[in-house]
């Protein structure tokens, strides 16, 4: 998420969510993004500072950035496509939003992201 972050913002074992979210206005932190494990599975939050709604997202799957990069070495020898695909950032698509009600969770959801 860089350069988007606050890079002064240290961790430590003792600190908690209240901490970092008093830590937030005074670094100008807008968004938090926090994963989180359970024995249910994993989840995503997104919460918006101060007094924002929170979104919590569960994670079906994920991949780890070793394991992109081992992927992308592996085949970047097999094709000549591979100089295109990483040149350029992720694209979004956010569709059909717009008509839905004030209220709608998938309203809340696209303002959010």
């Amino acid at each position: 998420m860089y350069p988007y972050t606050a890079i002064k913002l240290k961790e430590q074992k003792k600190n908690t969510i209240k901490d970092y979210l008093g830590a937030a206005g005074v670094f100008g932190v807008s968004h938090m993004m926090m994963f989180t494990q359970t024995e249910h599975g994993n989840y995503l939050r997104i919460i918006k500072n101060p007094k924002g709604p929170t979104l919590t997202f569960k994670v079906d799957e994920f991949a780890l950035a070793r394991d992109v990069v081992s992927f992308n070495k592996m085949h970047k020898k097999r094709t000549k496509i591979f100089a295109t695909t990483m040149q350029a950032p992720p694209l979004l698509i956010m569709n059909g939003f717009s008509q839905r009600a004030e209220n709608d969770p998938l309203k809340i959801a696209s303002l959010m992201i």
